[in-house]
């Protein structure tokens, strides 16, 4: 017999929260309500919590800071599975970083940075959880995370196992990981750096994301993957004439049209259907067919 959300939960001492709202827990401020919100506070608890999920037919995701997610209105049948409770500490060996899934990814590059630990300054100015920026292979400014990844640890029938870099295949803002996929942590190898180097360098980075993106504002960072190197997505929307284009309580960013941002009481249908009329002006004017770089929960 099937068991419950709170059956399981419970009996592997996982904490768990009910009907919980989305709206909260995400950066576009938008979403319906979620049957449950799982914290697991070990990687072998959160492996076998979604090993069971699995066995009893329950729809589940992992959720690290809700930074690149849009989850749709309404009531949602699934369980979000924090890794942001998660107790296992970042280690530092030579070269060599030890970091959980759903720590945060801005701390990581100041904190190597200062321990002149050099490779991942470009990332700095990408909100999120580690995680979620293995799971989109995460880039900015030439940098992707993918190029300093030694391993990947993830959730596999109940246990925790280690990936080499070898067997995972990257590409542009892609992993082969998917919603079915846990990522529990991962081991970077960096190189020798200087610390005053590497801060100038990202203090650059983020002056540059203050001055040319909505960080005040309600949003999942940019909505669609480039199409092309040298062909901007952004760039594309924006000789479309779209800049500011609202609907509901969405808008497309007038700094950075690669952008939707929320009034924060925007619903998600708002924003889906400005990202459809994007893709479909895109689609008719230029015979581009755009990409989704966020997640979609539905």
């Amino acid at each position: 017999m099937s068991k419950s959300i709170e059956q399981i939960c419970a009996e592997l001492d996982v904490a768990a929260r009910f009907r919980q709202p989305m709206r909260r827990l995400t950066s576009l401020r938008a979403g319906g309500e979620i049957a449950c919100l799982a914290f697991p506070d070990t990687p072998e608890k959160a492996a076998r919590l979604v090993q069971r999920l699995n066995e009893n037919g329950i729809r589940w995701s992992p959720l690290g800071y809700g930074t690149n997610l849009l989850v749709a209105d309404g009531p949602l049948d699934r369980v979000a599975v924090s890794l942001r409770s998660m107790k296992a500490p970042v280690t530092f060996d030579g070269l060599r970083v030890a970091v959980p899934a759903g720590y945060s990814l801005p701390r990581l590059v100041n904190q190597c940075a200062d321990r002149g630990l050099s490779g991942i300054e470009g990332l700095s100015p990408i909100p999120g959880s580690v995680g979620g920026a293995i799971k989109m292979n995460a880039g900015s400014h030439g940098y992707e995370i993918a190029d300093v990844i030694e391993s990947v640890e993830v959730a596999r029938d109940g246990q925790v196992v280690t990936l080499p870099r070898a067997a995972i295949g990257f590409a542009y803002r892609h992993s082969p990981f998917t919603e079915r996929d846990l990522i529990l942590g991962t081991t970077l190898r960096l190189r020798p750096g200087d610390p005053a180097t590497s801060r100038a360098e990202i203090a650059e980075y983020r002056r540059h994301r203050a001055a040319t993106q909505p960080i005040h504002a309600n949003s999942a960072g940019c909505i669609f993957k480039n199409p092309a190197p040298g062909l901007a997505t952004g760039r594309i929307i924006d000789e479309l004439g779209l800049k500011g284009e609202t609907i509901g309580g969405a808008t497309i960013s007038t700094l950075h049209a690669n952008f939707i941002v929320t009034n924060g009481a925007a619903r998600a249908a708002d924003i889906l259907a400005l990202i459809e009329r994007i893709r479909s002006r895109a689609r008719e004017a230029r015979g581009i067919e755009l990409e989704m770089e966020v997640d979609v929960w539905d």
